[in-house]
This record gives C-alpha cells, sequence and structure tokens, in this order.
C-alpha cells in the first residue's frame, strides 16, 4: 500500500473525528442554548406569579391571602426558599429538607438552608415580594427538576452513543482482524498451492533423471514449461498491493492459453470434465494485466471443477460484447450450483462452502477485475443442482482508424 494511500486514510479519520466533535459540541450548544430559553420563560412565569400575589397582598379587598400563597406560592414544582430581609429563612419546599411545619428547625438545618440561599441567588436574582412600597421578603428559587435533567439530557445521550459507537467499533475492529487473519492464512494456503504444483512436477521429473538419464532431452522442455510457471507465480504476487502494469492484451489468446494450461493439468477425479471455449472474433484489444487476468480464470475454472466433485461434466468460457464498448467474459459450470443463502456472500473473504476450503479465491478474483482492471466480476446466474454462471465485464478499447 502506497504512502498516498496511508495519508488518505490518516487525514481521512481525522476528518471523521473532528466532524464528530464539531456535531457533539453543536448539539450540546444547541440543547443548552434550549434549556436557557425555557429557564428564561419559566422565570418569567414565576415572576408573574409572585407579582399577582404580590398585588393580591397589597389589595385591601382581598382579606383571605391563603388562596394566592397556597395556589401561587406554594405549589411550586421547583426548589424555593422565601427569606426576610435579612436572609433569614420562613418557608421552603423542594429542597430536600421538611417543611418547617410546628418543629423550630436546627442550627444546623438552618446553616444548610442559609447555604442554599446563597447557591439560589447565585443561580437566579432572587424576587422581592413588595409590601405597601416596602420590601416584605424575598422569593428564592432554583432551578427545576425538568430543566436539570434536560440540563443532563444531551450527557447521557453522548455517553450512550459513545458507548454504542464503542461497542460497535470493537465489533468491527474485531470483524476486520477475523478477515485479515482469514486473508493472510488464505494467502500463505494459495502461495503454497501456486507453488507446489510446479515445485512438485521438478521434484518429480529430477527423480526421474536420477533413474533414466538418458532422457533429459525430453525432460528439459518440460522443466522449462514448471519455471516458466514459477516465474508467473511470482509475477502476481509481486503485483498485489502494488500498481500493476497493464498493456493492450489480445484476450482471447489469453483465456485459451489458460484453459490449455488447465486442460492437461485437470485432476484425476474431474478426468470426465470438459474445458470448453466459445470465444468471439469480434473482440477488439483489451488493456489488462495477463498474469492477474490469468489468475481471475483460473480460480473461476478451479471453482467450476471444485463445485462438479467427481462427477464431471462441463466448463465453458464465452466472450462477446455488451454495449458501450464492454465485453464480457461468462465461465460457467455444471457443478452442484449456489444455494440461495449463499450468493451474497460468496465473494466475502474466508467464506467458503467447501470443508477445506479458505474462501479466498472469488474475493481475490473480484478485487483483482474491479479494483485493478476497473472491471465487475458477479454471479449471473446459479440453480442448485445446474450449475452456475460467473461474468466478467470489462472496458473495451476502442479500433484504431
Amino acid at each position: 500500500m502506497s504512502k498516498n494511500v496511508y495519508r488518505f486514510k490518516g487525514n481521512f479519520k481525522s476528518f471523521l473525528f473532528a466532524l464528530a466533535v464539531v456535531i457533539t459540541l453543536g448539539f450540546l450548544y444547541y440543547t443548552q442554548m434550549l434549556v436557557q430559553d425555557l429557564q428564561n420563560q419559566s422565570r418569567e412565569y414565576l415572576k408573574f406569579k409572585v407579582s399577582i400575589f404580590e398585588q393580591s397582598l397589597n389589595n385591601e379587598e382581598v382579606t383571605d391571602l391563603s388562596f394566592f400563597f397556597n395556589n401561587v406560592i406554594q405549589t411550586a414544582d421547583y426548589p424555593i426558599i422565601t427569606t426576610d430581609t435579612r436572609k433569614n429563612p420562613q418557608f421552603w419546599r423542594n429542597i430536600g429538607i421538611s417543611d418547617m411545619s410546628n418543629r423550630i428547625p436546627s442550627a444546623d438545618t438552618l446553616k444548610m438552608i442559609r447555604r442554599m440561599v446563597d447557591e439560589f441567588g447565585e443561580v437566579n436574582t432572587p424576587i422581592p415580594i413588595m409590601y405597601q412600597g416596602d420590601t416584605l421578603s424575598f422569593y428564592y428559587y432554583g432551578e427545576s427538576g425538568l430543566i436539570k435533567r434536560l440540563r443532563w439530557l444531551p450527557v447521557v445521550e453522548i455517553i450512550v452513543v459513545g458507548m454504542f459507537i464503542l461497542i460497535g467499533y470493537a465489533g468491527f475492529h474485531s470483524i476486520k482482524k477475523s478477515e485479515e487473519r482469514l486473508i493472510w492464512v488464505g494467502m500463505a494456503k494459495e502461495t503454497a498451492h501456486q507453488l507446489g504444483t510446479p515445485l512438485s512436477a521438478q521434484m518429480g521429473w529430477l527423480e526421474y533423471l536420477k533413474v533414466a538419464p538418458e532422457q533429459l532431452p525430453k525432460v528439459i522442455p518440460e522443466l522449462e514449461k514448471d519455471l516458466e510457471r514459477l516465474q508467473v507465480v511470482t509475477n502476481r504476487f509481486s503485483q498485489i498491493g502494488s500498481v500493476p502494469d497493464f498493456k493492450p492484451q489480445n484476450l482471447n489468446q489469453i483465456i485459451e492459453k489458460t484453459a490449455t494450461y488447465f486442460r492437461s493439468r485437470i485432476p484425476q477425479k474431474n478426468k470426465n470434465t470438459r474445458l470448453e471455449t466459445r470465444l468471439s472474433e469480434k473482440l477488439t484489444m483489451v488493456k489488462l494485466n495477463e498474469y492477474l487476468f490469468s489468475w481471475v480464470l483460473e480460480n473461476l475454472i478451479k471453482n467450476g471443477l471444485d463445485s462438479m466433485e467427481n462427477k464431471g461434466g462441463e466448463i465453458a468460457i464465452e466472450t462477446g460484447k455488451l454495449h458501450n464498448q464492454q465485453i464480457y467474459i461468462d465461465v460457467s459450470d455444471t457443478g452442484k450450483g449456489i444455494e440461495k443463502a449463499n450468493k451474497k456472500n460468496i465473494f466475502n473473504p474466508g467464506f467458503s462452502t467447501k470443508k477445506r476450503g479458505w474462501g479466498l479465491g472469488l474475493s481475490l478474483a473480484k478485487r483483482i477485475i474491479e479494483e485493478y482492471h476497473g472491471g465487475k466480476l458477479i454471479l449471473k446466474n446459479s440453480q442448485p443442482g445446474e450449475g452456475s454462471t460467473f461474468r466478467i465485464i470489462l472496458n473495451e478499447l476502442p479500433e484504431r482508424k
């Protein structure tokens, strides 16, 4: 992976973090503004209630003030303390201390209430209650329980959302690590598999030469083929993770070359399998990487061979033109097909329906076609018991005039 990719990932993570911080601060600011507006409205309403009591107190026609005191002042659902002009508590409510009733509060209780009076005075300006032009008492009040809960609401929401994000991140991180392990294990097994066939063949030829050295002229061409295969494998793995070399290629020639290589190396259990090619002569050149593209074809062919198990059948590679200067390569088999529940998972790293499969072939093939060649690899159709068809779509180079 290039430095530019790492730099982009780092910048993108920083951008997401900064965006999350901005959204969080914006949410907190907006919520606090709403709470402040609600508190201002509550203050105005409270002043209105006190003014009603004050007017009644100064109205000589009103003789029963208990109604106003009980229904206007005493019914508050927020903490209140009324004091005389010297800040001595006279009445309190909703402060966590029982009302005065008929008992005189202790010195410690009065000290605690006076401290609350100072605290309320810092939060809200006390409201003076006037009687005939003189200050009769002061009305101290704190924040209502609703406002307090609203102030903490965004903090609670952020904590809850943060917990979900952490849990989600931990889950996705675990899944990512699991996929990475599967990819590393799969790549290791794929490397061993790719190198195993030509190396085993070379060891066999060397053992053969030990008992029949006179067959050297016959063996040398076969050794050269195996060495060429090792070179192909080396080129494939060297281009994974880097920028491959793309050149205009004759697609039909690459397909036929890959098919020819497989026809002579079909496993014994699949000896009844036919590998056919139906290649359109109307295709022009395609810009691709031969080593990587042949790897995709090999994976699709192997997938077809495995799906037929030991029953034999046919694998067909067909090419043709689509609209908008696109071509298709269909790789079909008459194997057991793919169950409907598995179709959405077949390209996921690590997913395999085979007992000894490591689930990397189709995932690797899709990445090579879509990320490196700018094409598409899809499951065109598949029916259980009838086989499957995978379709590769590539962009065709325009014909030169």
